[in-house]
């Protein structure tokens, strides 16, 4: 996932930073970081991932997400 995907599965979800921070359990700072191209941990970068695919996002490549809906029960 890249800064700019991050941003656009924010944005189609309607997700604040400090919302996509508090889901994935990171800090804002941390994701702000991200956004803006910085270096974060895989750890990091994985808690933000898992959340979003957790509500139906999938990243493709370097600038395709793609929105597949919430996972089923």
């Amino acid at each position: 996932m890249t800064p700019g995907q991050c941003r656009a599965a924010r944005s189609w979800l309607d997700w604040s930073i400090l919302a996509t921070a508090k889901r994935a359990k990171i800090s804002k700072t941390t994701l702000t970081k991200f956004e803006r191209g910085g270096n974060v941990t895989y750890r990091s970068l994985d808690k933000i991932r898992r959340v979003f695919e957790a509500e139906g996002m999938e990243f493709r490549g370097r600038i395709h997400v793609i929105y597949r809906g919430g996972e089923e029960d």
